[in-house]
Parts: structure tokens; sequence; C-alpha cells
């Protein structure tokens, strides 16, 4: 199971989410609002963003990355993602059952 991380302008996390989940490439995703501080030309600068914390298999991490460019064309989007060692064996099974290659839409 991995945990990836989404930063997404604030407004669009539903949607994005919605379509990750009707793709099956997620079991659940957490939106949280955020204030974000970046640096752009060496200048610092505030944004309001939506963190999306998707639960989803490893090997769907490069599908959901290809719908991200696919909706935000030539941005640089930030995505990534970490491993989760421990987890309640339950949950996992849920995920591995939600997430199955046999669900998944366009594959």
């Amino acid at each position: 199971m991995i945990v990836v991380f989404l930063s997404v302008k604030s407004g669009d996390g539903i949607n994005i989410s919605k379509r990750i989940l009707e793709r099956k490439y997620a079991m659940s995703i957490d939106i949280k609002k955020v204030e974000t501080l970046y640096l752009e030309n060496d200048n610092i600068k505030e944004e309001d963003r939506e963190l999306l914390l998707i639960k989803t298999r490893e090997e769907l991490f490069d599908k959901i990355e290809e719908l991200i460019k696919e909706i935000y064309k030539n941005n640089i989007i930030e995505i990534y993602s970490i491993n989760v060692e421990d987890a309640n064996k339950d949950f996992l099974d849920l995920l591995e059952k939600e997430t199955s290659i046999k669900k998944i839409k366009n594959a």
C-alpha cells in the first residue's frame, strides 16, 4: 500500500478525487485545505490549495500520475508517494478488493 500526496488548486480536489475513484485507481481519498508557500522567481508566493491523500496500491501510481498529467496538461504537478509498512489487515484486504485489476476502468 502507498499513500499518494497530490497538491491541487483550491476547489479542484473533489472533481479530481471522483475521477480517480471512478476508475478504481484508489479506495479512498482525504482532502485537506492547506495554505502553501513556495518560491517563484526568487519571490515567496502564498496560495490556498488542497492536499489529496490517496490510499492505493503501488502499481497504480503511474495510472494516477497519468490521469493528473492529462488534467493539468503542461503544468508541473506536486505528486509523490510514501510506502506504508504497517496497516490494518482488514483495510489492506478491502483496498486490494476495491482496486483489483478486474475493476479498473481504462486499464
